[in-house]
């Protein structure tokens, strides 16, 4: 907080003077959806969305996942396959990343410990996806007000008044609380989204208090006041 030098209006020659006030809020956020990677190991080969409805080793997952929470979203993200001719053929077999986009997180523990049953399928990453709009609009209004209110306060101490605004900026810190691998040897913890394929490929988790769908957001006013001594009566 500072009043720089007083200027002078070429208008009116009326003198004032700038405070700058700077005020942040901050809140703690949940997850609104979790999305979840898995792998199928199928003996149908099948590409798309489609093959979610052929291959039977698919339909039984997705069934199992729709008895713990009907507001989940299954999608084929990709498909690699194995063949010991080389070449594609009937007795081809096919591993298929699929996505789940958890919109209940109740049900997220219950469908992790389906998609961990057995060997056909395993869990490869978890991603947080938040929603930060109204919360960051909400912060930032508040943080307006605190600073609105701490200048009327601290120039009425000294005998000015706020007369206008010369600038007002906000920013924002959302941290990005990266990827969780689950599936995998090597090292274990939050993996940063933007590193290579490769390097997070080898990673896996540690279930402890890593595994969190909670991150803090905060919200940063910079306002610049103008103010002027307040006229004697």
């Amino acid at each position: 907080m500072k009043i720089d030098d007083k200027e002078t209006s070429s208008a009116n020659t009326l003198d004032y003077g700038v405070l700058r006030v700077s005020e942040t809020e901050t809140a703690e956020i949940e997850a609104a959806r979790a999305f979840v990677m898995i792998n199928v190991a199928s003996e149908k080969v099948l590409f798309g969305n489609a093959a979610i409805a052929a291959s039977e080793d698919l339909k039984s997952i997705v069934a199992k996942i729709k008895t713990a929470s009907e507001n989940v979203e299954v999608d084929t993200e990709a498909v690699s396959l194995a063949t010991n001719s080389g070449i594609l053929s009937k007795n081809s077999t096919a591993n298929y990343t699929i996505r789940l986009t958890v919109n209940d997180l109740n049900a997220l523990g219950a469908i992790l410990g389906i998609c961990s049953e057995g060997k056909k399928m395993s869990v490869l990453s978890v991603i947080w996806d938040y929603e930060e709009d109204e919360a960051k609009l909400s912060l930032i209004k508040s943080a307006i007000r605190k600073a609105k209110r701490k200048a009327d306060e601290m120039m009425a101490e000294i005998g000015y008044s706020i007369i206008g605004i010369r600038s007002c900026s906000d920013s924002y810190q959302t941290p990005n609380i990266g990827e969780i691998i689950i599936s995998g040897p090597g090292a274990t913890g939050y993996v940063d989204t933007m590193e290579s394929p490769r390097r997070r490929a080898g990673a896996a988790v540690d279930f402890g208090a890593q595994f969190k769908s909670k991150k803090r957001i905060s919200a940063t006013c910079t306002v610049e006041f103008l103010v002027r001594e307040t006229p004697a009566t």
